[in-house]
């Protein structure tokens, strides 16, 4: 997990199904990433919105994924740790048939906001041996 307990704390997990599962997640806005992202008016990095939504699938698969397609990534609105310090991430998951891969739906949101939509293919990681 490259974003986990640095970028954000997961708060609480909430397994709706085996494939389906809301993340709330707190932002810090100490974050690193957001001296870049911008210093006195910090947001959230599309790379690291979508980093978010691979760790929340790891989390609800139990398996270490890659990005192998992303099919849709709509930013609609711009995440902020100043205005939006907690969010939801909601993830679904359907295992490819014969493949290594999942299906993965996702978004991030708050109550009022849907910040971003993704929909891509996530395959297992292959560990090689050394």
């Amino acid at each position: 997990m490259l974003l986990k307990d640095k970028y954000y704390k997961l708060l609480k997990e909430n397994k709706l199904e085996s494939n389906n599962a809301v993340y709330l997640l707190s932002l810090y806005p100490q974050a690193d990433v957001y001296r870049g992202h911008f210093p006195h008016k910090p947001v959230c990095p599309g790379a690291c919105n979508i980093e978010t939504i691979r760790e929340c699938a790891e989390m609800l698969t139990g398996k270490d994924l890659d990005i192998k397609t992303i099919k849709q990534c709509r930013l609609t609105a711009v995440a902020s740790p100043q205005i939006c310090p907690l969010l939801d991430v909601i993830v679904s998951v359907a295992r490819i048939e014969g493949t290594s891969s999942y299906n993965v739906v996702a978004k991030i949101c708050d109550k009022e906001t849907t910040y971003m939509e993704f929909k891509g293919e996530l395959r297992i990681k292959v560990k090689v041996a050394q």
